[in-house]
């Protein structure tokens, strides 16, 4: 499902203000597309070495499954390399029958320009994470600038690290997707491409929207945890009373926490990126803001 709540213009006076948020929740039926980058692996860490190519991918190439019937997506360490080149070089090392490329595979939605100037998050729920150590899997929104060789203007800062299990969301504000940049939100999958006799033991990422009635429902976010403003310079106000929240820095450590309140003061804090966890009426709730 997909929640857009759409903008309002308020006219007061001789001053116009706009307000307007994006609220997106994981849906199966969005489009989807896929983009592999292909490296060398560096020998000394198995990560990614040289850069070899990236191209567009269709996303069962990519190992991303989509079961419509669940709503979910599931994503794995790319195979399909391996299995159609096993005598090539270039993607399989003959003499000890590893993969030998690291793969970079995005899973993502582009929805246009309409999601340019206008708050966006991204939320679901991971169902289960048994994806091998040696791989990485992320969720994020992005703004690549065609002018500047389609890099991430954001720098890669909301690019996180998929949780064990649970809800996650990420948030960018409107001044940070202008017009011109092409907006993404999607899922990436980093490792060696795979010899598919290790499926199992690889494991995978389960993806979907959050059915528990609990954290991760886009619903939730708008009505239960709005966070104001964002980004904030001196205080955050949240829209009802929070039971406890913790704030935590983008390493995972608890910088803030409180009790019984409707606001947090945050001019300790140095500025960048935080997530904030808070009980709500009994309710587990996550999302992220940034500090000026």
């Amino acid at each position: 499902m997909k929640k857009i709540v759409t903008s309002i213009s308020l006219c007061i006076l001789t001053g116009t203000f706009s307000f307007g948020q994006n609220d997106v929740e994981f849906s199966v039926s969005d489009g989807w597309s896929g983009y592999m980058n292909v490296f060398d692996i560096n020998g000394a860490t198995g990560g990614p070495g040289g850069y070899q190519f990236g191209s567009a991918w269709g996303i069962s190439d990519l190992q991303s499954l989509p079961d419509t019937n669940a709503n979910r997506i599931t994503l794995h360490p790319n195979f399909n390399t391996y299995v159609d080149n096993p005598a090539d070089p270039f993607w399989v090392d003959q003499g000890t029958g590893e993969g030998n490329k690291y793969m970079e595979a995005s899973t993502y939605v582009e929805p246009g320009p309409t999601f340019n100037g206008v708050d966006l998050s991204f939320s679901g729920y991971v169902y289960s994470h048994t994806l091998d150590s040696n791989y990485e899997a992320h969720f994020f929104i992005k703004a690549l600038d065609s002018t500047n060789n389609w890099q991430d203007a954001l720098a890669g800062a909301y690019v996180q690290p998929l949780p064990a299990s649970g809800p996650f969301s990420v948030s960018v504000t409107a001044a940070q997707i202008p017009s011109g940049l092409v907006v993404q939100y999607g899922f990436a999958v980093k490792g060696i491409n795979a010899n598919p006799a290790d499926e199992q033991t690889l494991g995978n990422v389960v993806i979907g929207a959050d059915t528990t009635g609990g954290v991760g429902i886009a619903e939730n976010f708008v009505e239960k945890f709005s966070v104001y403003p964002n980004p904030a310079n001196d205080m955050v106000y949240f829209k009802s009373t929070v039971d406890h929240y913790e704030v935590m820095n983008l390493a995972g450590q608890r910088v803030l926490s409180g009790e019984l309140t409707n606001s947090m003061d945050i001019r300790q804090l140095q500025p960048g990126s935080y997530w904030i966890q808070a009980t709500v009426k009994g309710e587990m709730v996550r999302k992220q803001f940034v500090k000026r």
